[in-house]
């Protein structure tokens, strides 16, 4: 069964050095040719472009975003918890929330084209999304917020023009690892049945709802956008050595065992800052959010995918 309705066009036309561009040409003319109403709402202002998609996404069917995690991002904020599809075209140079979600990588246009078909056909699938709280207000992210070391990285990654890819995100990594000790965290954990609460200086706390960060980087190998859980993986804070020491491991996935990581299955989980060290700005999928204290709770099911 065939569905035609009126879809939002959001494209990052510089996303992968020109694939974004490339793609969401595609993606227009394939549902416009499908009988699809298609109203582009790209604009040069990210932060624009997603007030106004979330003030616009009950117009339409679905929302379709073409770029990188940024723009995904937008699209999240857009439609999440409200019944509009959310399409992905992963265009960028880290695209961490499609990876999460099992989305195909490697060719946009592909993508676009698939993209554009699932819509037509009505096929789609429910995923868990994260509603965080913080001073500012509330927003929703979709893979992993990091809030200690892992933030600066961010930071200092998106201020970076070069290199691209996932390069970018290890040489910071790399820096910030060199002189960043730990951050002073209180974590509050609703574990379903209980709750448990606890300080430390950390290296990171990660809310995981899906298991990549930074190009690709396995934070929680194991965290699934469909249990209605957050993976928290929290790292005690390591000298330098150690902590470059970690690097690759997590690149892998494979620093669960190491005596450092900790991690805990929670419902929700509150994040505050204690202590006169560092405080670094919370990220969400890529994106700044903010400062701690942050909440954030899974939603079973508040983001529908197009697939």
């Amino acid at each position: 069964m065939s569905h035609r309705g009126r879809v939002g066009l959001l494209v990052n036309p510089t996303a992968g050095r020109g694939d974004g561009r490339a793609a969401g040409t595609r993606v227009l003319q394939t549902l416009r040719s499908l009988g699809h109403e298609v109203t582009d709402l790209s604009g040069p202002d990210l932060a624009a472009v997603t007030r106004e998609a979330r003030e616009r996404a009950g117009h339409f069917e679905a929302l379709v975003v073409v770029g990188g995690d940024g723009i995904v991002h937008a699209g999240v904020e857009a439609v999440a918890g409200t019944g509009t599809a959310l399409g992905i075209v992963p265009a960028g140079t880290g695209n961490d929330i499609a990876r999460g979600l099992d989305l195909p990588l490697g060719d946009p246009v592909g993508a676009a084209e698939s993209v554009a078909r699932a819509l037509h056909a009505g096929r789609y699938r429910d995923v868990d999304a994260v509603r965080v709280t913080h001073a500012a207000g509330t927003g929703w992210y979709a893979s992993i917020l990091a809030s200690g070391v892992d933030a600066l990285v961010n930071e200092r990654a998106n201020s970076w023009r070069w290199p691209h890819g996932p390069a970018r995100y290890t040489l910071a990594a790399l820096r910030e690892l060199a002189v960043v000790r730990g951050v002073g965290v209180r974590v509050d954990l609703d574990l379903g049945d209980r709750r448990e609460t606890f300080e430390r200086d950390c290296l990171l706390v990660a809310v995981a709802n899906t298991r990549c960060y930074g190009g690709g980087m396995l934070m929680a190998p194991h965290a699934d956008p469909c249990d209605g859980w957050l993976d928290v993986v929290v790292v005690d804070a390591l000298p330098p050595l150690r902590a470059l020491r970690l690097l690759p491991t997590v690149r892998r996935g494979r620093h669960l065992d190491v005596p450092a990581v900790h991690v805990h299955r929670a419902r929700a989980v509150a994040l505050t800052h204690v202590g006169d060290g560092p405080r670094p700005r919370p990220h969400a999928d890529g994106e700044p959010l903010g400062d701690l204290p942050v909440t954030c709770e899974v939603v079973p099911g508040a983001l529908r995918v197009l697939a």
